[in-house]
């Protein structure tokens, strides 16, 4: 009886995997074969003949086609879900000056994003010299066969999700979104003054090595070495200022609980944040004003980007400046609360920064599993980077191990948060999709890159 009942089970599982194989191989097999048989879809074909000589599409998406001469925004429900261009990567950043609108080499596509609303389209690029209701047949997510008004008007074997496509992304957060960003900004910020103390400010005039190396290898080394990154590896104009924002923000605010685990030296780690946080104000700005303006003039933006210094300072003066002094005021009148509640905000602010990216992801999510893989090797080498800077710097001028181990962490870790708040803000970057990724994967990144070093670290003696 048993054993009857093990043929049959047996017999279930190889029906079941045959089954599966039978439906898997066809689809296997016409994956492979779909640029030959593409090859015989021609201009002005009606779908019928597409599917007889292709095959049925793996999906099919209804699309309005708003055309800028030969250049194209997909729009599918209200949404633009592509911007098809002959000439990639040939974005501007912020909504151009009138003159400039009329120069003969501007193009209205070039300030449009992925995202945006049909109205916003209009507003920013105009009415379209063409408009077309139109079908986009995918066979896999590889091939494309376009058809407006029942015709086929463009059949794209190979499509490609490379780097580029991030330049023309927008990632959105409701206003709601943006003010929890703030405040949660705020209240970490709040939560790192309460632990800047006079002494440790003091210790620093007293020892100002390793204080300004620490200084330089943040604000100087690490802008100056990520600008020299960009040039190697060439990045899209989006992602290449995202790397040049975070190198430009100071450090995090866990570097000093990294450094505790590293076993190195904690009072520089706060020190050094304090310091970096203060100065932030005006090194931030300037730092991505020089650094952005010198890429951008290399670079294949439609029209170089202006930096607006005063802008950026007044923000980051705003989201760090304000909750810096009155946590620092909060400190000095109520010393003894302030003894009680550091620890808990602490990881109050450990865990607001966890929700903070967290944040930027859920609001984006689809983006982000599309094409986090793109920029995922880069924060990868940049992070590594900006280790490598702290830590050659330290050793290059023969500074005692903790302290060495404590400029790493400072130059490593980076405020990934300020800058995540800087480019959705409406009047710099407003979400810019390679800028906003290479924040927020730093956010991610830099936590698991730091509890690595800090862990191998712990084990290591000083001595």
């Amino acid at each position: 009886m048993n054993m009857g009942k093990r043929k049959i089970r047996n017999f279930g599982i190889q029906a079941a995997v045959a089954g599966f194989i039978l439906g898997i191989c066809p689809m296997a097999l016409n994956a492979q074969h779909y640029p030959k048989l593409l090859e015989k879809v021609e201009k002005g074909m009606d779908s019928t003949q597409v599917v007889v000589l292709v095959g049925a599409p793996t999906r099919s998406v209804s699309v309005d086609r708003l055309f800028y001469g030969t250049d194209q925004a997909v729009i599918a429900n209200n949404k633009v879900i592509d911007i098809r261009t002959e000439h990639a990567g040939k974005i501007t950043l912020k909504r151009e000056k009138a003159e400039q609108r009329k120069s003969k080499d501007y193009k209205p596509i070039a300030e449009l994003r992925i995202g945006m609303s049909r109205d916003e389209v209009l507003t920013l690029a105009g009415s379209p010299t063409l408009e077309q209701g139109g079908t986009d047949l995918y066979f896999t997510n590889r091939h494309r066969v376009e058809l407006s008004e029942g015709k086929v008007t463009q059949v794209e074997a190979h499509v490609k999700k490379d780097m580029e496509i991030l330049d023309w992304i927008r990632l959105n957060f409701t206003s709601g979104g943006l003010l929890f960003m703030n405040i949660t900004l705020a209240f970490i910020m709040f939560g790192v003054a309460l632990n800047m103390k006079v002494k440790e400010f003091k210790a620093v005039f007293v020892k100002p090595k390793s204080a300004i190396l620490g200084f330089i290898s943040q604000f100087v080394a690490l802008p100056a070495l990520t600008f020299v990154l960009v040039l190697i590896i060439q990045p899209t104009p989006s992602v290449a200022l995202g790397m040049i924002l975070v190198a430009a923000c100071p450090g995090g605010n866990i570097s000093n609980f990294m450094s505790s685990i590293a076993k190195a030296n904690v009072e520089l780690s706060v020190s050094l944040t304090a310091i970096a946080t203060m100065v932030a104000i005006f090194m931030t700005p300037l730092n991505f004003a020089l650094w952005g303006k010198l890429y951008s003039g290399t670079s294949n933006m439609v029209i170089p980007i202006s930096i607006d210094a005063w802008e950026m300072m007044k923000t980051v003066f705003i989201l760090l400046g304000i909750p810096v002094i009155l946590g620092l005021l909060f400190a000095y009148k109520f010393p003894k609360t302030t003894a009680k509640i550091t620890k808990p905000f602490r990881i109050f602010s450990f865990l607001a920064f966890i929700g903070f990216v967290v944040a930027a992801f859920a609001s984006n999510v689809n983006f982000f599993l599309e094409y986090i893989h793109i920029i995922f090797l880069i924060v990868l080498a940049h992070n590594l980077l900006a280790l490598l800077t702290g830590f050659s710097i330290g050793t290059l001028f023969g500074l005692p191990r903790p302290d060495r181990r404590t400029i790493t962490i400072e130059t490593g870790i980076q405020n990934s948060g300020l800058g995540l708040v800087l480019i959705f803000n409406p009047n710099l970057f407003n979400g810019l999709g390679g800028m906003a990724f290479i924040a927020a994967w730093w956010g991610i990144w830099h936590i698991i890159s730091g509890l690595i070093i800090s862990s191998i670290w712990s084990k290591k003696p000083l001595s």
